[in-house]
């Protein structure tokens, strides 16, 4: 399948995983406000007007922090040239008007529902989710980019609450990273050295997610409060203090709404264990 021609503007995690994942020949320029990063010298162009100058992709990709996607565009659509191709940005948490600057072309939105490290990002974007907003023309080049790419791709509906989506891309990644955090600051607390602490949760993790994925969310749920077992609730709060205490009692409380739609916690005991958390 054809796709357009590619430039990336923003090499941070995102935009290297982006461009290791595209296939060869495709991106033809990277750029940004640093210097290049490692393997990509030679395509490489510093500043908005070394990015744009004599530039021939036909979709340029804003791959920078949500506050500068304004400035950025201002930036591109200031230098010659720069109407006639299509532009979008990479944030879940913005729709095309971050970008409005660049509205003489057609502008959009083409968001990975992933987290990338440092190095070696590509390799998680097959099998992910994509959303992507723009006119016709512009969401089918998402679309077939997509397809390349191995994501499941959604078009954002019109409305689209971009804060409710970027906020539930943040529970499930960011938060889970703090209370995997929280639990090993536990395990230090139980007696457990550190360097076996910080690895030891993230199996159980995974077999969450697997469950979750295999299961269903609402059958993967486990645990004291699924069961209905208020006493080892007690007991967590009895050792609980600081800020673990409130995460504790934060998320439980989620997890009791949780399991009241499973509908296999009796109601009395999810009465119980609410009425212990929100009373300590």
């Amino acid at each position: 399948m054809a796709i357009p021609s590619i430039a990336i503007y923003g090499m941070g995690r995102f935009g290297r995983a982006l461009a290791g994942a595209l296939p060869e020949g495709v991106l033809v320029r990277t750029g940004g406000r640093s210097r290049a990063p490692h393997g990509y010298e030679d395509l490489h162009a510093q500043g908005p007007a070394a990015f744009m100058h004599d530039l021939k992709a036909e979709l340029v990709i804003l791959s920078v922090p949500d506050d500068a996607l304004e400035t950025v565009a201002a930036e591109l659509a200031a230098q010659p040239g720069a109407v006639g191709r299509f532009y979008v940005h990479t944030s879940g948490a913005r729709g095309a008007d971050a970008i409005i600057a660049l509205a003489d072309s057609d502008i959009g939105v083409f968001h990975i529902l992933q987290s990338f490290p440092l190095e070696g990002g590509s390799a998680l974007i097959p099998g992910s989710y994509a959303t992507v907003a723009g006119e016709p023309k512009l969401v089918g080049v998402l679309r077939e980019l997509a397809e390349v790419l191995k994501l499941t791709v959604l078009e954002q509906p019109d409305p689209f609450d971009h804060a409710a989506y970027h906020a539930a891309a943040v529970l499930a990644s960011n938060a889970l990273i703090a209370l995997l955090d929280t639990g090993c600051q536990l395990l230090m607390q139980a007696g457990i050295p550190a360097a076996q602490a910080e690895k030891m949760l993230i199996p159980l993790a995974q077999g969450t997610l697997q469950n979750a994925q295999s299961q269903g969310l609402l059958d993967a749920l486990t645990g004291p409060v699924a069961r209905g077992d208020v006493g080892t609730i007690q007991q967590h709060l009895s050792i609980l203090t600081g800020e673990s205490r409130q995460a504790y009692i934060a998320m439980m409380l989620s997890v009791a709404d949780t399991a009241a739609r499973s509908g296999r916690t009796p109601s009395d005991k999810l009465s119980e264990i609410r009425r212990l958390l929100t009373q300590t």
